[in-house]
């Protein structure tokens, strides 16, 4: 269930990549959504789709007539995934017998403390699901699922970075631009650079208001060394760059992180819960978080030493292959509900 409208981001594609997970494990999986966006990107890869946007209405479904019969067309599934809590209810009175479990891009839980099935996006982020309890007493079920790109082929090879050594060293976000996200911390990063005598630039890709971070950038004295393009195309837009920044203050997961690694970019990332766990192999450098200073150093690390850039970017793909493949997020779900009892 991916209960929204949002033609954009995380949820979304997390959405489609376990529906395509659990079909490319041989299992029979729709994705019911109220965004038209996901159910396109659905239906590219040959998935079943069921698209209304009453989907995205917490109630609306149950005096919805097409809804009713789709949900009885079929057999009735064994499980269900909410991609939040929106669509639980509803979900329930279409399907009573099925095991359903609440999947969590985030820590906001008061409005989904009743349910007993929780789903998480790192070992982190589960283990603070866990010591939740409704009143107190209430212990919920908790898994950990994977999440997994969608949207990029893999390389086939590890694309040659630095083509152009004369000129700057590019750096590149792809997020919305917010406090979260953290683009100022890499603007810092990019004026500490340039004073070590590297010669970077930054880009960054993402909707939102660019003024703060603008002034910030004129502030450092790096404003002509900043670009700020908006949303852009992600397997164009990564394959321009020599190294992936992920400095945010707080990362459930990372969606662009993986589609960085798959497009062989050597990433540089916050020691926040996803990024933490995708990492976990060395696959790419990790700093703390809101640390200029450790991310321009890290950066610089690979600006510096080829066999270095060499190394994250094919570690980076080949983890992407063996943990967030299709099968890899697949098994994860069927794993998170055998978990919970059911018979899948």
């Amino acid at each position: 269930m991916h209960p929204t409208n949002n033609d954009r981001g995380g949820v979304l594609n997390a959405s489609v990549s376990h529906a395509n997970g659990l079909t490319a494990l041989g299992y029979h999986a729709e994705l019911w959504t109220g965004s038209i966006e996901a159910a396109e990107k659905a239906e590219r890869l040959g998935m079943t789709t069921v698209y209304e946007p009453a989907i995205a209405e917490p109630l609306t479904p149950l005096i919805k007539g097409e809804l009713w019969t789709r949900s009885r067309a079929r057999a009735r599934p064994q499980a269900v995934l909410h991609q939040g809590a929106r669509s639980f209810t509803w979900a329930h009175v279409f399907w009573p017998r099925a095991t359903h479990a609440v999947r969590f891009p985030n820590y906001r839980i008061r409005d989904r403390q009743l349910y007993r099935n929780w789903l998480a996006i790192s070992s982190r982020h589960a283990k603070q699901l866990c010591e939740t309890r409704t009143a107190g007493v209430f212990r919920h079920h908790v898994a950990v699922i994977r999440n997994g790109q969608i949207q990029l082929q893999l390389a086939n090879d590890t694309p040659a970075r630095r083509k152009n050594r004369d000129g700057p060293l590019t750096i590149g976000m792809l997020a919305e631009l917010t406090h979260r996200k953290a683009q100022d911390v890499a603007i810092e990063a990019l004026a500490r650079l340039r004073a070590g005598g590297i010669n970077a630039r930054l880009v960054c890709a993402g909707s939102g208001s660019s003024e703060l971070l603008e002034n910030l950038a004129k502030q450092l004295n790096v404003s002509s060394k900043v670009e700020f393009l908006g949303w852009a195309d992600p397997v164009r837009f990564l394959n321009t760059l020599d190294v992936f920044c992920f400095p945010s203050r707080a990362e459930p997961f990372g969606i662009a992180l993986i589609e960085a690694m798959a497009q062989g970019v050597p990433v540089v990332a916050s020691d926040v819960d996803g990024p933490a766990d995708i990492l976990a192999d060395g696959s790419g450098l990790l700093v703390p978080p809101g640390n200029a200073e450790a991310l321009a150093n890290a950066i610089g690390r690979i600006a510096r030493d080829e066999t270095l850039a060499a190394q994250l970017s094919e570690r980076g793909r080949q983890r992407v292959l063996s943990h967030y493949s299709p099968e890899a997020v697949g098994q994860s779900i069927v794993s998170a509900f055998r978990e919970f009892g059911a018979q899948v």
